[in-house]
């Protein structure tokens, strides 16, 4: 799988939703956050897009976003996240696994994520993430399935 393609793939699909300005609702709207939805056109369900201001710098805030040393004391629905390859200085594959809920009712989920971190002409900054393996445990043998890629 040509990992660099599908994160480019991703980075124009995503940010062709945040120029998109139709049918979006409002769905919070605070004094740091707006958090807008519409219904996808891709799946059964709504795309959810959240836009804020940080004070600081992108190099100051991606770390602590992705690397593992950082991610895991802010996150704490993380029961484990993990680096897994660095494709390119902004493009990696994580590993994450959820903590469990509602007194188990809500099983721990496992992701393996394609992460893209962009870089745009103004200090626009996106981070850009595809869902793309299903991961199996056997014993102690992980098997990575890639998922088809649309």
């Amino acid at each position: 799988m040509d990992f660099l393609k599908v994160a480019d793939d991703i980075v124009q699909k995503l940010w062709s939703y945040n120029q998109d300005e139709s049918g979006w609702t409002l769905a919070k709207n605070s004094k740091d956050v707006v958090v807008s939805w519409k219904p996808s056109s891709e799946y059964g369900g709504n795309m959810y897009r959240g836009e804020g201001i940080i004070e600081d710098t992108p190099e100051n805030i991606i770390p602590f976003m992705y690397l593992p040393e950082h991610r895991m004391h802010w996150d704490k629905a993380l029961k484990s996240y993990t680096l897994l390859e660095r494709i390119d200085e902004d493009t990696a594959i994580c590993h994450t696994v959820t903590h469990s809920y509602g007194m188990g009712l809500i099983s721990s989920r496992d992701f393996v994520d394609l992460v893209r971190v962009k870089r745009y002409e103004g200090g626009i900054v996106t981070t850009n993430c595809k869902y793309c393996c299903r991961v199996i445990i056997l014993k102690s043998i992980t098997i990575f399935f890639s998922s088809t890629v649309t």
